[in-house]
């Protein structure tokens, strides 16, 4: 890695750091404690570091602003729903931490060419998710799935840092071919992903992997005989073991697969608002993240949708808003250069997919860092500044030619 991949890898490893769960299941509802301040000062130092990282480079790009109007407009509808709901301080803490987020990524943004930023995130993401899963190999021994011991995160948190990353390493393979460090990263982010046992990651994974393999080909000679050998293997196992039935039910029972795991209990819930509320066109707030619910045994239901949850948190407006910014990403994804695209529009699959079954598409999360740099790099008002070509002076200097020695004098025509 050069210098400049290194401070930009550091500060996505803070910014990351700063928005995974540090306690799975405790939903912030206001307090302060020191986990709260402990993550506030991380995602201040990755502002600095990103602050930093901009000022010792030469050059600096321009960011568009579409995406962050959208954004900005959604988090404004939201904290306004907050303030009719009479629970402003939690949504607007929350919005707080979107802002800083936002603000870091496009510092970021703005400080290096497309494939940096999006290879040093995806590299910070890979750090925190190995840093994770290994310490979190006792949850896997104990519970037959692989949470995130530091930091202590989900399964389904931990399978969402280590999809993209998968994905991002079946890019790799699909262009260049099966080289060593890329074969066995996606071994090991593959095997993350199937470890933790979510379900729906590990669909979307493979979907945003076939589409990574479609848009590179032709793929190498490599690829295509590690295909070959691979199938028969797959083939083997889903049909001769119960690998695959075991890790669809999980546990479950009938009824609760049937329902999505009372997804759509929450679902329905959020639904069901009437449209005489501000509730169902402003929202009530990014700190929503459950909804009431009648139910025998339970009276509230988590949102694990992220289109959900902004219904729930921005409204209608707010939805409206953010299809408009996913459908012109994708847009944009689709009309980027063969390179650009080739990485964008997989992880695009990924995240959009993902967000239908989990929440993270617009909060405070690895996964929302992830598709706002996509979105910001893609867009048509973002540009970065190619180097200056050499001059016929500057060549010979480098070659340490005689001519170049003197003084400057020739031409640099």
């Amino acid at each position: 890695m050069s210098g400049r991949q290194v401070a930009f890898f550091a500060v996505w490893v803070l910014l990351v750091t700063s928005v995974v769960s540090w306690r799975p299941g405790v939903l912030f509802t206001g307090g302060i404690d020191p986990v709260v301040i402990a993550k506030a000062l991380v995602g201040v130092a990755a502002f600095a570091g990103a602050v930093i990282v901009a000022h010792h480079v030469r050059r600096h790009g321009r960011v568009g602003a579409r995406s962050l109007i959208l954004l900005l407009v959604v988090v404004a509808i939201s904290s306004v729903g907050a303030v009719a709901a009479g629970d402003a301080v939690p949504s607007l803490v929350l919005s707080a931490r979107i802002v800083l987020v936002t603000a870091t990524v496009v510092v970021l943004v703005s400080s290096g060419p497309p494939m940096l930023v999006l290879s040093s995130l995806l590299a910070a993401l890979g750090a925190v998710t190995l840093v994770a899963a290994v310490t979190g190999l006792p949850e896997l021994l104990a519970d037959g799935r692989l949470g995130g011991g530091i930091p202590d995160m989900a399964p389904n948190e931990v399978a969402g840092l280590a999809g993209p990353v998968a994905v991002a390493l079946t890019v790799e393979i699909a262009r260049r071919g099966l080289r060593p460090w890329s074969t066995i990263g996606l071994a090991v982010f593959g095997g993350i992903v199937f470890a933790t046992g979510s379900r729906t990651t590990l669909l979307v994974v493979g979907l945003a992997m076939a589409l990574a393999f479609l848009l590179a080909w032709p793929i190498p000679r490599s690829t295509a005989a590690g295909l070959l050998v691979l199938a028969p293997i797959a083939y083997s196992v889903i049909t001769f073991t119960d690998v695959v039935e075991h890790f669809a039910i999980r546990g479950q029972s009938e009824a609760e697969l049937t329902s999505l795991s009372s997804r759509t209990i929450a679902w329905t819930a959020v639904l069901e608002v009437p449209f005489d509320t501000w509730a169902k066109w402003i929202g009530v707030g990014l700190a929503v993240k459950t909804v009431s619910v009648n139910q025998r045994w339970w009276d509230s239901q988590v949102l694990d949708s992220s289109w959900v949850s902004v219904l729930a948190q921005a409204g209608l407006v707010g939805i409206v808003l953010v299809v408009f910014w996913v459908a012109a990403t994708t847009l944009d994804a689709l009309r980027a250069d063969r390179r650009l695209r080739g990485v964008a529009l997989p992880l695009l699959v990924l995240v959009i997919a993902r967000s239908f079954l989990e929440n993270g598409l617009i909060e405070s999360s690895a996964i929302f860092a992830l598709f706002l740099t996509l979105s910001l790099v893609l867009e048509p008002g973002t540009e970065y500044p190619r180097p200056p070509r050499p001059t016929t002076y500057d060549l010979l200097r480098e070659a340490g030619h005689p001519a170049a020695a003197q003084g400057g004098r020739m031409s640099r025509r």
